[in-house]
This record gives C-alpha cells, sequence and structure tokens, in this order.
C-alpha cells in the first residue's frame, strides 16, 4: 500500500484541496489510485469508489460460492449487479483461478522453467469461464529477474525456448514484476493447455513465482496443485474481480485458501 503524505507549509485551509479535487474531478480529469488495489479506470472519483466496492463484493462473493460447493466452482459471474440492477448500479465480473506456488533458487544455467496444465471449459451463459494466466515473480534480492510466459511445455528447451511459443515477457529487473495472458475461447472446448514460466537471472538468486490459471485437469477438494510431475504444492484460489460503475473500472485481486 501506498501512503500519500502532503504538507501544508502556508496553513491553507483542507477545503481548498477537497474545492481542488472537486474541480478536477467535475473537468473529467482521470485520477490514478494511491491506495486502491490493482488498476483503476475513471473520471468521477465517485463512481470510482463505488467501482472498488463492487470489486471487493464481487471477490467475497466468489469465496463465499466456493466455500458452498467444495472448492470446485470455477463459472465466476459476468456483469452481476450489486443493489438494484438498474443500469446505474454496480456491477462485477469475478474470474476463480487455481493458485499455486513455485518457489526456487536459480540453478548454476540461471534460468528455470515451470510448466503446469489448465483446462479451458465450455462458455456458460452468464458466467465468466476461466481463461486468465496471472504470474507473479518476487524476489528480495537486488539482482535482476526476467519472467517470460510460453503456450507449451518448453522445459526441454529452456536453454533456449522457441520463440513462436512466447506469449509475454518482461524485461529483467530488480523490482516486482507479473504477466497477465488472456486465452483465446477455444472453438471446441474443454481443451487441455500446457503453459510455462520461465524465469531468467543470477544463478543462486531465490524468488516466489506465483501461478494463477483455470483448474488443472482433474481438479478436485482432495488434489494438490503442482508441477505435471515432480512435488506438489499447497491447494489454493485467486479470484480477480471487477467492479464496474457507468464509465468507471476498478480491479481486486486475491487468494484465497479453505
Amino acid at each position: 500500500m501506498t501512503r500519500l503524505f502532503l504538507k501544508n507549509n502556508s496553513g491553507a485551509s483542507a477545503v481548498a484541496v477537497i474545492l481542488l479535487l472537486s474541480i478536477l474531478t467535475v473537468a473529467g480529469i482521470v485520477f490514478v489510485s494511491v491506495m486502491g488495489t490493482g488498476i483503476e479506470q475513471s473520471v468521477v472519483e465517485v463512481s470510482s469508489m463505488r467501482a472498488l466496492y463492487a470489486a471487493e463484493g464481487g471477490a467475497e462473493t466468489a469465496t463465499g460460492r466456493l466455500k458452498k460447493i467444495s472448492w470446485l466452482w470455477n463459472d465466476g459471474y459476468s456483469n452481476k449487479a450489486l443493489g438494484t440492477g438498474t443500469t446505474s448500479s454496480s456491477t462485477f465480473n469475478a474470474e476463480v483461478l487455481e493458485y499455486e506456488g513455485r518457489d526456487a533458487t536459480l540453478p548454476a544455467a540461471a534460468y528455470k522453467c515451470e510448466a503446469f496444465q489448465l483446462v479451458v471449459k465450455s462458455l456458460v451463459v452468464g458466467a465468466n469461464t476461466a481463461r486468465t494466466v496471472y504470474l507473479g515473480l518476487y524476489s528480495t534480492s537486488a539482482s535482476p529477474l526476467g519472467l517470460q510466459l510460453y503456450n507449451a511445455d518448453v522445459t526441454g528447451a529452456c536453454a533456449a525456448p522457441p520463440a513462436g511459443n512466447l506469449v509475454d515477457t518482461v524485461a529483467a529487473s530488480s523490482t516486482a514484476k507479473s504477466i497477465r495472458y488472456r486465452i483465446p475461447e477455444p472453438l471446441t472446448p474443454p481443451v487441455t493447455y500446457t503453459y510455462t514460466a520461465r524465469v531468467t537471472g543470477t544463478a543462486g538468486t531465490a524468488y516466489q513465482l506465483r501461478l494463477s490459471h483455470p483448474d488443472e485437469p482433474a481438479f478436485s477438494a482432495g488434489i494438490t496443485c503442482g508441477a505435471i510431475t515432480g512435488t506438489p504444492y499447497q491447494c489454493q484460489r485467486s479470484i480477480i474481480s471487477i467492479g464496474k460503475v457507468r464509465d468507471s473500472r476498478r480491479e481486486v485481486f486475491q487468494a484465497v485458501t479453505k
């Protein structure tokens, strides 16, 4: 969370600041949130806050639904209303994903590939079927790390993966980084895909890699998340919720566990 401190050396009243914000809002200036979560698109501050509440409400609604049906629900919500359901009311989209951690340390080769499977199911009317892959890479080290996403299992060619399978990349830096990719809706679902997250950097650098994606094959309340082969990982869920009020959009991302 970022905190904004305003120092007033002239002793001016806070009313002037509020008035200035009001004028800017009426003028249609886009505000960038310094306290919110995720992205913000808005030209009216009041609508922006209502959209944030809708996004948070969507995440809570999806969490409650998950708990009621044994963690297996993944249809999500599309344009679900909060309140009266009129065109001026708040609505949200919620997408439910599998969430797992692939924490590791870069080997001597200074790169590491993590393959994972997922299933994109048929679109349900009124739902928001899971199709997003969201990667988050974090490290306490000052050494720069890079992150790539491939739409195939490239673990066997991790040193130089095929360029044609690269769908997104983030340049190496010492800051936290993320990749979001929306899988195109398949013509004949359900379809099982294999994707690979590739981390690059300096040998010996420890990192935390978080993967959010549609459920892996045979996902159930008892299955553990993990690589196609190898050590199992703790099974959790993540939710991407986008609140909408008129032209305003706010997003909340959260990981949840039983």
